[in-house]
């Protein structure tokens, strides 16, 4: 089931009454023209380098392209629109940029990882905090791309107290009940959705991503108290 139905599937009455948008899905046509949006209002020009690394490095991720863009015109004290065409150096350093926004975010990720890990309450098997185990285990890459069921479940058994003794139908609870457990923890944006249709697990927060890609990994596994 894509994201963009569930609307409709928990909401049966709007079927055929709505049209589900991906917010999130954003080209990287998207995101340069954002950028251009931004340039013909304050009367500036980008490099073509800086928008295609930008765009490239932000992973798709709109918010950040425009904090980045915004830190990058504060630097050269750009605060209002030009009265003559200004030309961003070639040099800005998008690194630096993407990095200061990923710190900014580090305070509000790590609390989102303790609050998920708690659950609904305490339980023997912390199911909640064990599905945050292959997420912080595994690359950059594998995580982009979602991870299969068979891929969390093998992880957690790997290393959960119980192994292979684990129930699974515990763990497809677990990951079934993820939105409703962000719901009401108050996470905001949703850092991770289950797609109980074709059985993936995945990041849908892309500056979470990002966040996490940067991120010492065992030093979080141990703030959980999971295994390094």
């Amino acid at each position: 089931m894509a994201r963009g139905d569930r609307l409709i599937v928990y909401n049966g009455d709007l079927a055929g009454r709505v049209i589900s948008v991906d917010a999130d899905a954003w080209s990287r046509d998207d995101v340069i023209k954002v950028i251009g949006s931004g340039e013909k209002l304050l009367n500036i020009c980008f490099s073509d380098q800086f928008k295609s690394a930008l765009t490239e490095q932000s992973r798709g991720s709109v918010y950040i392209v425009q904090d980045c863009c915004y830190r990058a015109c504060k630097q050269h004290s750009i605060n209002q629109t030009l009265s003559n065409n200004y030309k961003m150096p070639d040099n800005i350093d998008i690194k630096q940029l993407i990095s200061n926004v990923i710190d900014d975010q580090g305070a509000r990720c790590n609390a989102v990882l303790i609050n998920f890990s708690g659950g609904f309450q305490d339980t023997n098997l912390e199911m909640f905090k064990w599905i945050l185990y292959p997420i912080l285990s595994c690359n950059p890459v594998e995580l982009e791309a979602g991870l299969s069921y068979k891929e969390v479940r093998t992880s957690i058994q790997c290393r959960h107290p119980q192994g292979t003794r684990l129930n699974p139908g515990n763990l497809t609870q677990a990951l079934t009940s993820i939105p409703a457990l962000q719901s009401k923890k108050n996470i905001k944006p949703f850092i991770l959705d289950y797609d109980q249709n074709n059985l993936r697990l995945s990041v849908v927060d892309k500056g979470f991503l990002i966040w996490l890609a940067v991120k010492d990994r065992k030093e979080l596994l141990s703030m959980l108290e999971l295994p390094t």
